[in-house]
């Protein structure tokens, strides 16, 4: 029986849970638990009082959720995933996920699976089994990638599509299988794999024989090979990234080693040899390899002798930060092991970079796809056209100088720019327009003797009613994307750097939600050192009060909205800040002096302040077109699509 915690007070059958499982049970966030444990009498008592992060009794915390009505956990799928999980590491759960494969496969073996678990499977028929234990283990593979090189399912389908794959698959690197799954998804006859841990082996074995007959054994395929006799018709391998202890030392005579000894700084050499080495004559092998692999000085004679024989078909430039567990740029190399009398030949070269996602782990994977398997195909049947900056076929002897470098971007050709001049116009009038009467936004100001006001700070004004201080408590689940449907929220961020709100909420939180009025002033808690502290003024309504804000909503009787903002952003503000260690200034507004000035004084500087924040606002959008239309010129006259008029 697995357990997370053990102690005096815990016996081994108890689970035990954090704060941040409790939260996940319930499908809320971490601050609504610190609330429960504060106005909930009856919340379950933490098993580890005292301690940083609190551990509490599974059995308890869900018996209250379930009387409050707050567990989400329902459907089998969850409910299953809750029973295997909570209050297990990763390492756990993996042999948990393995042993749940091996039972469905053999249910009348002995098994350490929990009795839960049992029923709920037992009350399953087989293919609803297998559904289930994949997306088990799917969920699973979601949370290994901080810590393991997971190929993503998306990546598995692009590789196995290039690979037409058929016959007998290998895949010396396996992890938990999602290569050879998705190989045994399009009809491959048998899959095979290799795993260096144990626990993730046995799992990939379990979930593979749902799919096609596999053998997964655990080793280091380099070392210990688990399948030496085997020549599969088709090859993957995604090697681990940065290992270096591979055994250069003792296997520097390895006979795998056909097109040279890799030297100790280029592991990924030595796996795309092994791979080689078990790919029968004319046998396709797939490697998704670090981008370095293609250029590395170190590593030349290798991929010299590999273009050389004619090996290297094709190499695919792919997004940087495509895996989740890394933030490099990738190849995937296709190449064909030899029939005896190859030779040099063209290479198809493919930058497919530009199809990112806008996190780690993301991809634009439909056009990653298009940009990969069209030109593959057309190569193939030898009808692909030179798509400049995107793709080209590249003779041989045009890739073995003296660095053998295989980076797509370095040999295709350069794309002409492409200008809209009808849009070039447009944003040139743009730019008149902004220009011709912004220099008159400045109001006429003269010099005068400084004079002494009695001063009030935010938070002595706030006392008195003249204006009140909000910020957002509590912890707001925010998303950037295109398509996010929720209200606007504005950051500190957003005001800080001058720009628009970006981010939308998620779904409500428990805490009250602070919704922005026109005529409130917002000021950053946070402001990179160097540089000024910036007010706004909200213009608008519909905007969500965000984190690392002050809200300041004045009485209009007493202050103007558009002073304070002004006086706000003054270089004074400074004095009320202090720098954190990162070298930022944190503003603590309630300390900033304001001036004790008639209304009719404040209003007439107010309107001075909005003036020179319209022109630095005009500016700054001047700014921004003037580099825009300054780059298109640039590129349209270098590249000869633009010419000069006479004037």
């Amino acid at each position: 029986m697995f357990t997370a915690w053990k102690g005096d007070m815990v016996s081994g059958d108890e689970h035990l849970v954090s704060a941040a499982e409790v939260a996940r049970l319930a499908d809320v966030g971490r601050a609504a638990v610190s609330n429960w444990r504060r106005r909930h009498p009856d919340f379950p008592e933490p098993v580890t009082s005292g301690a940083a992060s609190p551990k509490f009794r599974l059995t308890e915390v869900e018996q209250w959720l379930r009387k409050q009505g707050k567990l989400r956990v329902s459907d089998s799928e969850d409910a299953l995933w809750h029973s295997l999980s909570f209050g297990r590491g990763d390492a756990d759960i993996t042999r948990l996920l393995a042993e749940l494969g091996e039972y469905l496969h053999s249910p009348d073996r002995e098994t350490d699976l929990p009795e839960a678990v049992r029923e709920q499977l037992d009350r399953l028929d087989a293919r609803s089994q297998a559904e289930l234990a994949e997306q088990l283990y799917r969920r699973h593979t979601a949370t290994l990638r901080r810590r393991h090189s997971v190929t993503p399912v998306e990546l598995a389908d692009l590789i196995v599509e290039l690979a037409d794959v058929h016959g007998v698959v290998l895949d010396p690197a396996c992890g938990v299988g999602n290569a050879l799954k998705a190989a045994a998804e399009r009809g491959a006859d048998r899959v095979l794999g290799q795993e260096l841990d144990a626990d993730l082996a046995r799992l990939a074995q379990a979930r593979l024989r749902f799919h096609a007959p596999a053998t997964v054994v655990a080793g280091d395929a380099l070392r210990a090979d688990g399948h030496a006799n085997v020549r599969a018709d088709v090859v993957f391998c995604e090697p681990p990234f940065g290992y270096r202890d591979w055994g250069y030392e003792e296997l520097s005579v390895d006979r795998r080693w056909d097109y040279g000894l890799p030297v100790k700084s280029e592991p990924e050499l030595a796996w795309l040899q092994h791979c080689l080495a078990h790919a029968r004559p004319g046998g396709v092998v797939v490697a998704v390899l670090p981008a370095a692999v293609a250029s590395r000085r170190s590593g030349r004679l290798i991929r010299k002798e590999l273009v050389r024989r004619g090996v290297i078909r094709a190499v695919f430039a792919l997004p940087a930060g495509l895996l989740a567990s890394t933030g490099i740029p990738l190849h995937v190399w296709l190449l064909r092991a030899p029939t005896g009398a190859d030779t040099a030949t063209s290479v198809l070269l493919v930058d497919a970079s530009v199809h990112g996602g806008r996190a780690r782990g993301e991809a634009d994977w439909p056009a990653l796809r298009s940009a990969v398997v069209e030109p593959w195909q057309a190569f193939q049947a030898g009808t692909l056209h030179t798509m400049p900056g995107r793709h080209d076929v590249v003779e041989a002897i045009d890739l073995l100088d003296e660095d053998v470098d295989l980076t797509p971007a370095r040999h295709l050709p350069t794309p002409r720019a492409t200008i809209d001049t009808a849009e070039l116009d447009n944003q040139r009038r743009r730019l008149q327009q902004i220009l011709g009467p912004v220099i008159d936004l400045l109001p006429d100001v003269t010099g005068r003797p400084p004079e002494t006001h009695p001063t009030l700070t935010i938070s002595e004004l706030a006392k008195a009613g003249a204006l009140t201080v909000r910020q957002h408590t509590g912890k707001l689940e925010l998303d950037d994307a295109t398509d996010a449907v929720g209200e606007l929220v504005l950051t500190g961020r957003d005001v800080a750097t001058g720009t628009a709100p970006a981010l939308r909420l998620v779904h409500p939180p428990d805490t009250d939600l602070v919704h922005l009025e026109p005529g409130d002033v917002v000021v950053p808690t946070l402001v990179a050192g160097g540089t000024p502290t910036v007010a706004r003024l909200i213009d608008e309504p519909g905007l969500i009060l965000g984190p690392n804000l002050h809200l300041l909503r004045v009485d209009p009787a007493r202050l103007d909205a558009e002073f304070l903002a002004g006086y706000l952003s003054a270089s004074r503000t400074v004095e009320a800040s202090s720098t954190t260690l990162s070298g930022a200034r944190r503003l603590d507004v309630r300390r900033v002096d304001v001036p004790l000035l008639p209304l009719d004084e404040q209003q007439r500087l107010g309107q001075a302040f909005r003036a020179v924040r319209l022109f630095h606002k005009r500016m700054r959008e001047a700014g921004e077109l003037a580099d825009l239309l300054s780059s298109q010129l640039i590129d349209g006259l270098a590249d000869g699509v633009l010419d000069v008029l006479d004037r």
